[in-house]
């Protein structure tokens, strides 16, 4: 096993080791996004059964504002991403889809 504490921080020697720490990571992302799309999904079943609208855009602009908050312009760009994920397509009219 390479021990990373011995070795300077930019040797390649560090990247196989570095690179499967990413890939855990992304692995983890990848399951909290479909958890949080099984939740998004069940939010909006709600709101709809009461009458309510599927898409609530208050509530995106507050999940952008913290992505952005914590990441910068680019949590923006993230934050659409995750949210066109969990939300699903968005129907558009028939006359509007033509």
């Amino acid at each position: 096993m390479l021990d990373l504490q011995t070795i300077a921080p930019d040797s390649p020697e560090t990247i196989p080791v570095l690179r499967d720490q990413i890939d855990a990571l992304d692995e983890a992302i990848t399951r909290l996004v479909c958890e949080r799309a099984r939740l998004s999904r069940r939010v909006q079943a709600a709101r709809i059964a009461a009458g309510g609208v599927r898409i609530e855009l208050g509530r995106e602009r507050e999940v952008h504002h913290l992505y952005r908050s914590a990441l910068g312009e680019g949590g923006t760009v993230l934050a659409d991403a995750i949210l066109r994920a969990c939300r699903g397509p968005l129907l558009l009219p028939a006359t509007a889809a033509r």
